[in-house]
């Protein structure tokens, strides 16, 4: 090789070596630090940093716009849990709003006019006693309106049947309270207590869609299904309404004022369940529900509850507490939580046989 070919040869080297560098420059260097720039951004809480393109090499391009479309979702999320917060205060605030307007103009006002009524009986205890004792029935029957008022608002809270009794009784008395809707309560597999928030949170579940059904869905039926699994328990509610398309999340539904759904989501979300609603115009919806067993250890034979001396059936406790060397077995979370105060007060009760099954 001549000394004008090495030369040449050197030239044509070094040139494609400075291209091949100020390629790799504008097309990789500079294109990954300006994606670096909008990672960035982004860690300083600045959601739209990636808005802008990056020049460079296609695999660049994609993975600026995938993380663009990561940061959208982040975005949306954070708007549907803000508008969710929102909603949530909203609504608790309305809530308390209702509940003081009902004890200040009912149960205050009929507590006021029993006063007076005692009071007016005791003015005419000694001059017109007939007309007293008339006075004293009269406040007595608005004493009893009191209460079954109160009993009324609280159940309206936090069902007192769904604690003693457990998830099935509770939505008995819930359907009880429908008079224009046929409902239908199915049981499948065997029926158990099972952890409070499980079974508030179904008791919740199921409540939310029959309030949808009677205000939305103008169907004429309901049915209502609890599923009870060795690991978990499901609910299912299936109406003949006029059914509506489901967003792809229950998220979307932050954005048309429909929050009640959201709520249950959350419950069951935090109780590592899932919860799907199935629907389409003119054929019903259904919503489904399932929340796994937390796993709570079960009498194999007949045993007593040892604060209400109740029977407990095998496989049907509602909880138990292993105290002093002992399993005892609860019926309700009112009685666990009872013995857990004070174990000893109800181990020194006359102890009950326990029974075997038969």
């Amino acid at each position: 090789m001549t000394h004008e070919g090495f030369l040449n040869l050197c030239f044509i080297g070094g040139a494609l070596f400075l291209t091949s560098n100020v390629w790799f420059f504008f097309r990789v260097l500079q294109p990954i630090r300006q994606l670096s720039l909008q990672a960035e951004q982004l860690t300083q809480g600045r959601l739209d940093a990636f808005e802008g393109q990056c020049d460079g090499i296609p695999e660049i391009g994609n993975l600026q716009r995938a993380m663009a479309g990561m940061v959208g979702h982040v975005r949306r999320a954070q708007e549907q849990s803000r508008a969710y917060t929102e909603r949530l205060s909203d609504g608790q605030e309305n809530e308390r709003k209702r509940i003081a307007r009902e004890l200040h103009d009912d149960t205050i006002q009929s507590a006021i006019a029993v006063t007076q009524s005692i009071d007016l009986a005791n003015n005419w205890m000694k001059s017109d006693p007939a007309r007293a004792v008339q006075m004293l029935r009269l406040a007595r029957e608005q004493a009893v309106e009191i209460v079954t008022h109160l009993r009324n608002l609280i159940g309206g809270l936090r069902p007192p049947a769904l604690e003693e009794l457990g998830l099935i009784p509770a939505l008995e008395m819930q359907i009880g309270t429908l008079h224009d809707l046929e409902v239908h309560l199915h049981i499948e597999g065997v029926p158990r207590r099972l952890e409070e928030a499980r079974e508030l949170a179904l008791f919740r579940a199921a409540q939310e869609a029959l309030t949808n059904v009677c205000r939305h869905s103008h169907a004429t039926q309901v049915d209502i299904t609890v599923e009870y699994y060795p690991n978990g328990a499901a609910l299912r509610v299936r109406d003949n309404g006029r059914g509506f398309k489901p967003p792809s999340t229950l998220g979307e539904l932050a954005f048309q004022n429909h929050y009640g759904l959201l709520g249950i989501q959350e419950r069951v979300s935090s109780l590592d369940g899932w919860i799907k609603i199935d629907g389409e115009v003119g054929q019903g919806t259904t919503l489904q529900v399932y929340l796994p067993a937390e796993e709570q250890q079960q009498p194999d034979h007949l045993v007593r509850d040892p604060v209400c001396s109740a029977l407990i059936e095998p496989q049907q406790a509602y909880g138990s507490v292993f105290f002093e060397g002992e399993t005892h077995y609860f019926c309700c979370p009112v009685c666990q939580g009872a013995f857990k105060k004070d174990p000893h007060l109800y181990l020194n009760k006359v102890a009950q046989p326990t029974i075997q099954a038969s």
